[in-house]
Parts: structure tokens; sequence; C-alpha cells
């Protein structure tokens, strides 16, 4: 028994010999890296008119000066609103949506029956996007739109507010026509009607009794996207 453990011993003693030979044999070694910083874009897009306040900012919207003391049969001026885009990244414009402050209280008849009664055109690089009565067009919700604002750039909507038998410019069918196509040169307001053809501003009812006295505020909301 004796003699079998020493023999063990020795081959153990050889085995770790040699892993000490194996570990004294030197490798040289070397490495490389890379690295890159992303840095996430900012979407900001400003609005401006003339005589208006306000940015346009969620909590700090633009204000338009008021419509005053409007008959049954009426046209709002056409006020051009600018959008600038301030952040470093193209805005895509995604949907517009138009809202009333009337119809959302719901909680005054005359007011109501102004908002009732009123039409709204909408148009943009001198296309029409909708025209008709606002009931209609804030019942269209969220409306798909296209187009960008690169950085640095702008884009231009204007909102034309009516009732009665008034010439508005604002092109030939209106929304409740069913057109798929509008005319509009912005340039020229008012702007004559294409001959033969449907104005609905030509033919827009005219404002009820109940309305007189009435106030409403309209509001215009686009999304973006980048």
């Amino acid at each position: 028994m004796k003699f079998k453990s020493i023999a063990m011993t020795g081959m153990l003693s050889l085995a770790g010999l040699g892993l000490v030979g194996a570990g004294a044999h030197a490798v040289f070694t070397t490495t490389t890296s890379s690295a890159q910083t992303i840095n996430a874009g900012t979407l900001g897009l400003t609005l401006s008119a003339n005589n208006a306040t306000g940015t346009g900012a969620v909590g700090n919207p633009l204000v338009l000066p008021a419509v005053a003391n409007v008959g049954s049969s009426f046209v709002s001026a056409p006020e051009l609103i600018t959008i600038t885009n301030t952040g470093s990244l193209a805005a895509s414009e995604i949907n517009l949506q138009v809202t009333d402050s009337a119809t959302l209280a719901n909680n005054n008849v005359t007011n109501s029956a102004l908002a009732g009664g009123m039409y709204a055109c909408f148009y943009s690089d001198g296309a029409i996007v909708f025209n008709g009565l606002l009931s209609s067009v804030e019942g269209l919700g969220n409306m798909a739109v296209g187009g960008s604002v690169p950085i640095g750039g702008t884009d231009t909507y204007t909102v034309v507010f009516y009732a009665g038998s008034v010439d508005t410019g604002c092109g030939n069918v209106g929304l409740a026509a069913g057109a798929s196509s509008y005319i509009y040169p912005p340039v020229n307001y008012p702007v004559q009607t294409v001959a033969g053809t449907d104005d609905l501003s030509t033919d827009a009812v005219s404002l009820g009794n109940t309305a007189e006295g009435g106030s409403d505020t309209v509001s215009v909301t686009m999304t973006y996207s980048a």
C-alpha cells in the first residue's frame, strides 16, 4: 500500500509540472472597439397669423381675432395661417380635426344654433380640403391628410366661415355634394364661381333667429409625425 501511494504521488507531481510548463508560453493579444452616439431629433411646429396670439403648441393655441357681430348671412375674411417647422426633423401631416366650443359644451341653445347653422371652408396649397356645414365637417372626425413640412420650412392653410347665400370664393362644389375635386385660387379673394357648377356658398341657408346673440369658437387641430 505504501509503494502504490508513493507511485501515485509521483504521477500527480509530474502532471502538476506539466501544467506549469504549458502556462509559461506567452501570447501577444490586442483589442479594438467602436462606438456611435444616437441622438433623437425634435419635432417642433409653430403657427402664426396677422394680429393673432399664441404659438399653436399644446396649451398655447393660436388665437385669431374674433369675427364680431355677424348677421344671418355673413362670410369671415380669410386669415392666412402659417405653419413653421422649428424642429430638427421633417414633419409629416397625418390628420386634421375640426371642433367647436358650442357643440362640445352642448349646454346653450343659442350657441348651438349658431354652430349648427354655420358653414366652413378649409383650403391649403390652393386646394379645398373641405367645404360644407360645420357639423358635417366635424362628423368626419380625424381626417387623413398628406404632405410634409421640411426642417425650417413652412406650410399654410386658411379657414373661412359663412352662412347664407354669399360669395365665399371657396370653389365650385361643396362637401355636402360629395365632390371629388375642388377649385380655389386663394390669391384672388373673393373668386367668381365656375359657370355651370354648383357653388355651395350660393345655396347655403342663413342663420335662424335662435342663433341671434350666439357665440362659438371653432378649433382646427393638425397632427404631425416624424
